[in-house]
């Protein structure tokens, strides 16, 4: 199931998100349980942890209890960008909530649109690299099941539930990335 819009209520509904238009241009503000229920374009963080080493990523499980994509697996870390955050503030964190990464260098790439049935999103991908394992992360409990590291050829070709909007960021990650040309 991609979504549960009959889940009870919970902070992150209240929580107020930036609304954009097709430009991505800032167009208003909303609750983000009415962003969902309406399908308005939305602004979202897409981050990427590559181990220094090896260049595998950092994935993780997405908590049952989201909204978006109960249980699925995430190529990248991030969020809905809230209002009075911009895209880096919004990365910054995320990051640091989501596994407990503070003062590292987060590099930013490039914007994209993404449409599917259930969201529009302006996203901004960035990446960073960690030379740790995946055990010296914490994981935000609400939100991440557990954090895991693989080889980005085997989440590509995996038949496991990966969150689409991630599966679409890592794609266009890949091809601004030289040193993973291999996986295109």
């Amino acid at each position: 199931m991609i979504s549960q819009p009959e889940k009870e209520q919970n902070a992150e509904d209240k929580e107020i998100i930036i609304i954009v238009n097709e430009k991505n241009e800032i167009i208003g503000q909303s609750k983000r349980k009415e962003m969902r229920q309406q399908k308005l374009i939305h602004r979202a963080t897409y981050i990427f942890v590559l181990q220094t080493k090896t260049n595998k990523l950092f994935i993780h499980k997405r908590s049952q209890e989201k909204r978006y994509c109960p249980g699925y697996f995430d190529a990248c870390f991030g969020g809905v960008v809230a209002i009075n955050e911009t895209y880096e503030s919004n990365a910054t964190k995320e990051i640091h909530e989501e596994i407990g990464l503070q003062n590292v260098n987060i590099i930013p790439k490039n914007e994209f649109y993404y449409e599917d049935q259930i969201s529009k999103i302006w996203g901004k991908i960035f990446f960073l690299y960690f030379d740790g394992e995946a055990n010296q992360l914490t994981p935000q409990i609400e939100e991440v099941e557990y954090i895991d590291l693989k080889e980005i050829k085997d989440i590509l070709v995996s038949n496991d539930k990966w969150t689409p909007d991630g599966m679409h960021a890592l794609k266009l990650f890949i091809e601004q990335m030289p040193e993973l040309k291999q996986y295109q």
